[in-house]
């Protein structure tokens, strides 16, 4: 059985927000969940330092993705390397709304595309019913990268739902990420497109994390369960080079 994996919760301190990885672990414990995904704030200077710091406080449970914005160029391809390669990072966050930039913009984002492709990374974005990173800016990358791994963070919520789960359906590596998104939309995507395409996550430190957890369980296949809650972020991260955590190994 795969465990329970969180995708998504961010690590550090922001102007409104903090959270640490020994907070996130007592909120993974207070509901059974095994491993979470940690990632930088986004908002101003990213610092990916924090995130491989506290992914060091419990390496087994705790998986770092780094950040980065792609209006950096070479600076921001060099920092994916250096997290992946140097400090064993298994994925990178984008957020188009906050850093200015559409998705399927080819001519500054390939590159991001690019350098996950060779590194064998995932690549989590920003997917609101925002402008710069609607459903059909993640269709544009994932037909272009089919190697990579993409995840729509939010699936569309809240205007874009439908077409996030029409385009995942498009893309074999296009999934979709839970996190503050209704049940209703989510077992609709099930539905549609399969659990195979679903991933859960949280988004903490933004959302009450019992609630978030506690959704799920309006799956009522097992096997549908299984998938969504941790099989399909398990599968992705297995195939990460480099260690992966003991507990999904």
């Amino acid at each position: 059985m795969s465990p329970i994996v969180d995708a998504h919760n961010h690590i550090g301190v922001r102007h409104g927000a903090a959270q640490s990885g020994l907070e996130l672990l007592t909120k993974m414990d207070a509901v059974g969940v095994e491993m979470a995904v940690i990632l930088p704030f986004v908002e101003g200077t990213i610092d990916n330092s924090v995130i491989a710091r506290e992914a060091a406080t419990d390496p087994d449970r705790l998986i770092p993705f780094c950040s980065v914005n792609p209006w950096d160029g070479e600076d921001a391809i060099a920092e994916m390397r250096h997290c992946v390669e140097e400090l064993g990072f298994k994925g990178v966050k984008l957020h188009p709304t906050l850093h200015g930039y559409r998705l399927g913009d080819h001519g500054l984002v390939d590159p991001v595309f690019a350098a996950a492709r060779d590194l064998g990374i995932i690549v989590t974005s920003h997917g609101a019913s925002d402008l710069y990173n609607n459903p059909a800016e993640f269709s544009a990358m994932a037909g272009a990268f089919p190697e990579v791994p993409l995840l729509m963070v939010h699936m569309g919520y809240f205007w874009e739902t439908d077409l996030a789960i029409e385009m995942s359906g498009k893309h074999r590596n296009l999934y979709l990420d839970t996190s503050r998104a209704p049940i209703f939309e989510i077992m609709q995507a099930i539905r549609e497109i399969g659990p195979e395409k679903v991933i859960w996550g949280t988004d903490s430190p933004f959302v009450d994390y019992q609630l978030e957890f506690t959704k799920m369980s309006r799956i009522q296949d097992p096997a549908a369960y299984e998938l969504v809650i941790g099989g399909n972020i398990t599968r992705l991260l297995q195939e990460v080079p480099g260690r992966a955590p003991s507990s999904v190994e």
